[in-house]
């Protein structure tokens, strides 16, 4: 059994990651959200260079590997503490850049003693289950930073789980606080306290499997509690497909990108049938669009109840308002035209 344990804990680091993936891809506009999956993308690095640290070839390898993955565990739980503070709407202390470093500071410290000193482990080992590493006793400096933001973030759930407003919240962070106690105290006794105190492993490391536990807790409660569901993109799709008008968009060569149902149903056909067409085709007299086109994405106005007559693909030709308006990304720039269409035939 203890010849698999580094490859359970490959497993764990695996799973780790395909959490992440999975909330990213949901709900990647969300910041909590992103912030989520930068504790979760930290805590697999960490985890796989664990991984790899337990299989090193020699012990100097293992302790060059150790220094990584030590470095990146002391930021994943300052990431995780700003993720708490993002959660429970703490945060805007830290848009003064001074807090924001003095949040940080600390694991960037931790972090250099890993990676440049050798004061914070004894010596390396190898035992049946892989190499492990014997704190020396400046490594307390790192539990020390461990309990501290681990900490403030399950302080920062509980509390929020006692005071928001609304009761999925208050489940969501009921939830995830209680899903990090039980992986940290866990990890900070058997990887960090009985080492420095005994001076050797008396258990096997859990820091893998802590990481693993703290994502699936989070996890489930984002899917359990529906936690980061309503953000801006599916309102966004959610009011396209449910406004009574037709939308299309098109990029600023005119070829339509997008398109609501009420458009698919407007012109009695497939979307297929229009999506990737020049919008121009769909004017009975193409006049009507140029001079649309050359007042929006020329003179960049905004226009209101234009009147033309647009035509589905099989010729039927309906008398109709269009509101068309210049389409810009946060900076700017311009990306296309949105153009709403009414049936005026009353």
């Amino acid at each position: 059994m203890s010849i698999l344990f580094p490859y359970f804990e490959l497993l764990a680091s695996l799973f780790v990651l395909l959490l992440a993936f999975d909330i990213y891809s949901r709900h990647y506009e969300n910041q909590a959200a992103r912030f989520y999956v930068r504790f979760a993308l930290l805590a697999f690095f960490a985890c796989i260079l664990t991984y790899s640290l337990r299989i090193a070839f020699t012990l100097e390898l293992a302790g060059l590997i150790n220094r990584f993955s030590a470095s990146l565990i002391a930021f994943a739980f300052a990431v995780y503490a700003h993720f708490a503070l993002i959660f429970s709407k703490k945060d805007n202390f830290l848009k003064n850049k001074a807090a924001l470093i003095a949040l940080y500071a600390p694991p960037t410290i931790v972090a250099a003693l890993f990676m440049f000193t050798n004061l914070m482990y004894q010596r390396f080992e190898i035992l049946s289950y892989g190499i492990i590493s014997i704190p020396a006793p400046t490594y307390i400096l790192f539990v020390i930073q461990t309990l501290s933001y681990t900490g403030l973030g399950i302080f920062l759930f509980a509390t929020y789980s006692l005071t928001a407003a609304q009761k999925t919240e208050r489940q969501q962070a009921r939830l995830i606080a209680i899903g990090s106690v039980i992986p940290v105290l866990l990890g900070i006794l058997s990887d960090q306290i009985l080492p420095l105190i005994l001076n050797t492993r008396v258990t096997f490391p859990t820091v893998v499997f802590d990481f693993a536990i703290m994502n699936l807790f989070i996890f489930y409660a984002m899917r359990r509690y529906s936690l980061f569901a309503i953000s801006p993109g599916l309102a966004a799709n959610t009011i396209i497909e449910t406004m009574p008008d037709s939308l299309i968009v098109t990029d600023l060569d005119g070829r339509v990108v997008l398109l609501n149902e009420e458009a698919h149903k407007y012109f009695h056909c497939p979307k297929g049938k229009i999506l990737g067409k020049h919008i121009q085709t769909l004017f009975e007299q193409k006049d009507h669009y140029e001079k649309l086109y050359q007042q929006v994405a020329d003179q960049g106005l905004e226009i209101e109840r234009f009147k033309a007559n647009l035509c589905d693909p099989l010729g039927q030709c309906l008398p109709s308002f269009i509101n068309a308006n210049i389409l810009r990304d946060e900076l700017g720039s311009r990306l296309g035209v949105i153009f709403v269409i009414r049936d005026i035939r009353g």
